[in-house]
């Protein structure tokens, strides 16, 4: 259905269409909480001696009993924890007896008594039910009784979901809606019109959560995925509206008296409406590139992300003109009389400044956004750890007491895998022997621990401790030598576990992220070809575009893997930029860029159409957009910063780099760089081959 159509028909029919919008958000929620999330954080890099080992150790996992699933609670204390058996006794006893809980193994009851090599820790495994949601209240009273005792308590995962507090989503949630509630109504100057934008995203977002973690039934959603589909849900679901609503007012201050609200919101729903489409679909293009990845984690974080888009683009297009036509002229502020001419507004007079000189504002912008990409030289990418976590969350608890009491390598175990042909009778398999002994001569080894058979004899398994923990220089060159090792005859090697996956997806993202970036450049690049039939502009926005991406990876450097200010974010210092990062925000932050990219050319292609000169085009599109695209990056800016609030480093790194680059972008990019590029160009800037004007189909945004 073409877009005009589909807002026609919002707007004929406004009750019925906010009411199945209200209707759909509560459903799927209601939906999500009867059939549970459905997330995981299963990574798999195919191909990768990784997954090799997986598919050797499923030998394991078929003979496991899949209804269990296994953590671990490490219970230290400041003497000999062997003096201590009463109180963890009694912690034994309250883990037991919390729902959900099937089995706790005491390793101070048995015989001889186990515990780490200090002496004062001892590690508890705790079977629960995978099919039972762990009662999380008993569970935290469990662990709380423990530590009042005395103790020190580290709940590994994945049980320590369950007694760790939210990590402040639902705070940065609330802190970016009330700053964008403050934005739109200065920017707007009508609680009516400010209220559109904020129901469009909200109902929105909760729909495409929604469908989002049904998904996660199906497929392999990643547990973060829905964090970041709501940072960029809640930000283009607000701008998208806020767009519709500023020309909406337009089109209505200008319109006859006896106008139809209908017809005006029909008017502004085919003014904008195909613009607002063609910014939502280039951005779910661009994060839907990360599959070129082939592993499903990251593959499954861009998808993600793209479903919410997609839910909101519709909403955008049928929600908003509903509002509309129910709102009418109450949309306006008091006292409007009229529209601002374009060219004479504030913004207007700055971007005549800017193309009158633009060699000068182009060489001093390119020197502040040179500055901020700057660090972005000396991006390092490594394997995160929870020790990046802030002090006292319970992940970063139970880090540093592993670190304490069982080395620093105990944090990130690698799992051995051993595939045996012909198959073994006994773990004193010669084979295994030789391999063991192999793997516990390389450098950096700390143990090794015994070779555990599976049922057939045709696969072995055992956990290595390295020296030292994720994320050190020293690591890949460990993980590297334990997949050399030569294993006699009849056996094969293979190094898997979270760590070494870690490390193969590294690998992965660095062959492919070229690939990505070439890829979605160039679709983008031909989407606004179509869209504005013109080479040289195209060029120029997917430049923009990067430089935007750019000044946000210098950023997240500085910050990040430098420390610069990481206390203010709730760190201790500098934490280690995951390998997937510098994907993932390259691929949302070219999309969202494009946003307003579209934005601001569609104005200056609409004043061209009236017989403007291309230099004052320009000024007269940014008189007409500026206003509205700085507001809604300041709202972006808000809702993504929020999310710093998040325990999670990850979630910090993605707002922080959203942040800086829709900032940036909507002020530096889009008003100074863009305009005195463009008037550096002139007409040329819109020249096109008539041989090809004929071939390529006219889009009219």
């Amino acid at each position: 259905m073409p877009v005009h159509a589909l807002a026609r028909l919002s707007a004929r029919h406004p009750i019925l269409v906010v009411a199945t919008w209200v209707l759909l958000a509560v459903g799927l929620t209601v939906a999500v909480r009867w059939a549970g999330p459905g997330l995981d954080q299963v990574v798999a890099v195919p191909g990768s001696d990784s997954a090799a080992a997986t598919e050797v150790l499923s030998a394991f996992d078929a003979d496991e009993d899949e209804a269990t699933v296994t953590s671990t609670v490490l219970v230290a204390s400041d003497g000999p924890v062997v003096e201590q058996r009463a109180a963890v006794g009694e912690l034994v006893a309250g883990l037991r007896a919390v729902d959900g809980v099937l089995a706790v193994d005491d390793p101070l009851t048995t015989d001889p008594v186990v515990t780490t090599p200090d002496g004062r820790a001892v590690v508890l495994d705790v079977r629960t039910d995978a099919a039972v949601t762990v009662d999380g209240v008993a569970l935290r009273a469990a662990v709380d009784d423990a530590r009042t005792a005395g103790l020190d308590v580290g709940v590994g995962a994945p049980l320590v979901r369950e007694v760790e507090p939210p990590g402040g989503t639902r705070t940065s949630e609330l802190i970016g809606v009330a700053v964008a509630v403050v934005v739109l109504l200065l920017t707007l100057r009508s609680l009516v019109a400010a209220a559109i934008p904020l129901v469009n995203a909200l109902l929105s977002v909760a729909a495409g959560l929604g469908v989002l973690h049904l998904l996660g039934h199906a497929v392999a959603v990643p547990e973060v995925a829905p964090t970041l589909a709501t940072m960029i849900g809640l930000g283009v679901g607000i701008d998208y509206a806020l767009f519709q609503v500023a020309r909406h007012r337009t089109v209505l201050a200008e319109a006859p008296g006896d106008a139809t609200r209908e017809s005006l919101a029909r008017t502004t729903a085919r003014t904008t409406g195909r613009a607002v489409a063609f910014a939502g679909i280039t951005v779910a293009l661009a994060v839907c590139a990360l599959a070129v990845t082939g592993v499903d984690f990251v593959t499954w974080l861009g998808l993600g992300t793209a479903v919410v888009v997609l839910v909101v683009l519709l909403a955008s297009l049928m929600l908003t003109p509903a509002l509309l036509a129910l709102a009418g002229p109450r949309v306006l502020p008091r006292g409007a009389t009229g529209t601002e001419d374009p060219g004479r507004s504030g913004w207007a007079r700055f971007a005549r400044r800017v193309t009158s000189r633009p060699v000068r504002w182009g060489v001093v912008c390119a020197i502040v956004l040179g500055g901020l990409a700057a660090p972005a030289l000396d991006l390092q990418l490594g394997e995160g750890s929870d020790g990046d976590r802030p002090v006292g969350t319970e992940r970063r608890t139970a880090y540093d007491l592993t670190v304490e009491h069982r080395g620093a390598g105990a944090s990130s175990p690698l799992t051995l895998a051993v595939a045996l042909d012909p198959a073994a009778t006994a773990p004193d398999d010669p084979r295994l022997v030789a391999v063991a002994a192999e793997a516990a001569a390389v450098d950096g080894v700390q143990q090794v621990g015994a070779l555990r058979l599976d049922p057939t004899g045709t696969a072995a398994r055992a956990t290595v401790i390295t020296t030292q923990e994720a994320g050190s220089d020293q690591r890949p060159v460990v993980l590297a030598d334990l997949r050399a090792i030569q294993p006699p005859a009849g056996a094969e090697v293979h190094v898997g576990g979270l760590s070494a996956t870690t490390a193969d997806l590294s690998e992965r993202i660095a062959d492919r992220l070229p690939w990505l970036v070439l890829g979605t450049v160039l679709v983008a690049a031909l989407l606004l070809v179509v869209a504005f039939r013109s080479l040289l502009v195209p060029l120029k926005a997917a430049l923009m575009d990067l430089v935007s991406v750019a000044a946000a990876y210098g950023v997240v450097v500085a910050v990040f893997q430098w420390g610069w200010g990481a206390q203010l974010l709730g760190l201790d210092g500098p934490v280690t930029i995951e390998s997937h990062v510098p994907m993932m925000l390259f691929a949302v932050l070219f999309g969202l860029s494009m946003d307003y990219e579209v934005f601001l050319l569609s104005a200056v292609q609409e004043a061209r159409s009236r017989g403007v000169d291309a230099r004052e085009a320009i000024v007269q599109g940014v008189g007409a957009t500026a206003r509205v695209i700085t507001a809604a990056a300041v709202v972006m800016f808000a809702v993504f910063a929020s999310f710093v609030m998040v325990d999670d480093p990850l979630v910090k790194m993605f707002g922080v780099g959203l942040a800086v680059a829709v900032l940036v972008d909507a002020t530096l990019v889009r008003v100074v760089l863009g305009p005195a590029v463009m008037a550096r160009m002139g007409e040329r800037a819109w020249w096109f081959p008539a041989r090809l004007g004929a071939r390529v189909p006219h889009v009219e945004l």
